[in-house]
């Protein structure tokens, strides 16, 4: 897409991201922050002690402005948001990250604002540079703190005051922002950035306001008089439509929002395909709040808890009592259903922050997941611990990511014998009876499979990594990101192989990456053999409609062909044709 475009007067149609599903038309509001030269503040002061004073107290007028977030969040949407405002006043006292704006004011002697503005920045491409697109998005929160420290540093305040309905349109917002708005005069919302993971789309999410992220700055360019429709179902941004375009539209939404409101409805029933084989769709999940989401859905289980939410955005290491009792609320909160948990996935430079000024020239082939937490058994003990303490429910299973050979899962299953042993010599109570299972997202994994399917109990595909690493293309690299593609014919021969090895094994397999929530690709899926999919729960809803649709005889007789495939364009095209030809709505649920 050109990053640049005009707006005028006549009907104007734009592709977008679809980050929450809705439609809505209105007027545009435009949620413009301040701006200044950071440059114009980059000077040796004589009295440093004066500079720490004025850091300080716009550190305590930003944790009172966001206690006072979260009071009008409370009243407006009781506890749902509050550990958002938590979590980032907790990041704005943390002592290490004061001394270190503090010492970097002393030995440079420059200002507050130039200080505050330069660590904040160093923090936040420290979150970009994460893989997870999680934690990515949490360079949103950061960059948020950065901004409400200044606007006090300066005295400045921002406007929130929408006067009639409207469609929000903004370079990037925060979850204060979404907070602050009045709900009933905001119709949507449209950033130039953001990602789907972001607070402020996670907000949008359960307030269900549509939300879709544009490649164009339109923040920059729309105009306060223009008219829109935002199509967050078909990831579209129409711009002064015409007349015929809206009576389109509103038929069109009235639609929609009948589907929705009956794909809600159905999500809490069992999944079953036409010909009555039943489907478990279980939920990934980060934190606890997600749960709620998790359960309205009629999930099955969680199907993938990531853990390093615990382990990234804080100085030192969590302990094993605070993993502990957050694994075990994650338990008791799912009841009877499964909680599949992933030990730490990151890189080691990541966590340990007396690696600070450790960097790898390539972080996804590096120092991370199980390989870190090998090379860091002490770590890696303490949070089995906690998971084995934490199993109350009997519910839990700890699930292995980057796996690659056979040794790694040896040496895991030695480690957390160890830990059982040290738990037993402190009479600590825990459950000793836990299922492993591993990620299979490398192709040696996929190749070695009916080695490791002898040494666990289940298996879990990771199809994000899966594919990244069998056609050597990563995703975030925008050069090549566009050969980055699921459907290609080596994954579904991988995906293929490992089905066919749990099967001869009688192991459980699933499947938790990002292509269980492709809407094309769950007739795929299905055909392959797979029967447990775990996916994020806002797509739950859709996908078991989708499933609802299918015949597994019929799916089973599309993976056949598509197997034959040359290439991922032959692949998708067939799929698309299936999907169309077999989906009722398909127009909506794709």
């Amino acid at each position: 897409m050109n990053n640049k475009i005009y707006v005028n007067r006549r009907e104007v149609v734009l592709d977008a991201n679809r980050i929450v599903s809705g439609m809505s038309m209105g007027p545009v509001f435009i949620f413009r922050k301040f701006s200044f030269n950071i440059d114009d503040y980059n000077f040796e002061v004589e009295n440093a002690n004066t500079e720490i004073e004025k850091f300080r107290k716009a550190c305590s007028d930003t944790v009172e402005q966001l206690k006072k977030t979260m009071e009008l969040c409370k009243s407006a949407y009781n506890e749902e948001f509050l550990d958002i405002f938590d979590s980032q006043i907790a990041f704005l006292l943390d002592k290490y990250l004061m001394a270190e704006i503090e010492n970097y004011i002393k030995e440079g002697k420059r200002t507050a604002a130039y200080s505050v503005f330069t660590i904040f920045k160093k923090k936040k491409e420290h979150f970009l540079g994460l893989e997870n697109s999680y934690f990515k998005d949490r360079a949103l929160d950061i960059q948020d703190l950065k901004e409400k420290l200044l606007r006090n540093m300066f005295g400045l305040g921002m406007e929130y005051k929408v006067a009639i309905p409207s469609i929000i349109f903004a370079e990037n917002l925060f979850p204060s922002d979404t907070i602050h708005f009045h709900r009933e005069l905001i119709l949507g919302f449209v950033t130039d950035t953001g990602g789907r993971t972001s607070h402020a789309a996670i907000i949008a999410q359960a307030l269900n306001i549509p939300y879709v992220i544009n490649d164009y700055n339109l923040s920059k360019v729309i105009h306060s008089d223009d008219f829109v429709i935002l199509d967050g179902y078909g990831g579209r941004i129409i711009i002064n439509p015409s007349k015929k375009t809206i009576r389109d539209y509103v038929n069109l939404k009235e639609k929609y929002e009948s589907i929705s409101v009956q794909l809600q409805k159905e999500a809490i029933k069992p999944t079953r395909t036409v010909d009555g084989i039943e489907i478990r769709v279980m939920a990934n999940v980060e934190f606890y709040h997600e749960l709620k989401e998790a359960h309205s859905v009629g999930a099955d289980g969680i199907g993938l808890f990531r853990t390093e939410g615990i382990f990234l955005g804080r100085e030192g290491l969590p302990g094993e009592e605070e993993q502990y009792q957050l694994y075990r609320k994650f338990s008791e909160g799912l009841g009877d259903l499964p909680l599949i948990l992933r030990t730490i996935d990151t890189g080691g430079d990541k966590v340990l922050s007396k690696l600070e000024g450790f960097e790898e020239l390539n972080p996804f082939l590096g120092w991370r997941g199980i390989r870190f937490c090998l090379d860091e058994p002490e770590i890696f003990k303490t949070q089995l611990r906690a998971v084995l303490r934490a199993n109350v429910n009997k519910n839990i299973k700890i699930l292995l990511p980057m796996i690659s050979c056979l040794g790694e899962i040896k040496q895991t299953k030695k480690l957390i014998n160890e830990a059982k042993e040290e738990l037993r010599k402190k009479r600590i109570a825990f459950h000793p009876q836990v299922e492993i299972g591993i990620m299979i997202e490398t192709p040696s994994a996929v190749i070695m499979s009916d080695i490791f399917a002898q040494e666990v109990d289940f298996l879990s595909i990771g199809t994000n990594d899966l594919t990244q690493y069998t056609l050597a293309v990563d995703r975030t690299n925008s050069k090549i990101s566009k050969l980055f593609n699921d459907m290609h014919p080596a994954v579904l021969r991988l995906i293929q192989k490992t089905i066919e090895i749990t099967r001869e094994r009688r192991l459980e397999v699933s499947i938790c990456g990002e292509m269980a929530g492709h809407p094309q690709a769950v007739p795929i899926l299905l055909g392959l053999g797979l029967h447990t999919l775990s996916l994020s729960p806002y797509l739950i809803p859709k996908i078991k409609k989708i499933i609802r649709s299918l015949s597994l005889a019929e799916c089973k007789k599309l993976v056949s062909q598509l197997i034959k495939l040359p290439t991922t364009v032959d692949v998708v095209e067939e799929a698309n044709k299936f999907f169309l030809a077999k989906v009722p709505d398909s127009e909506i649920l794709q």
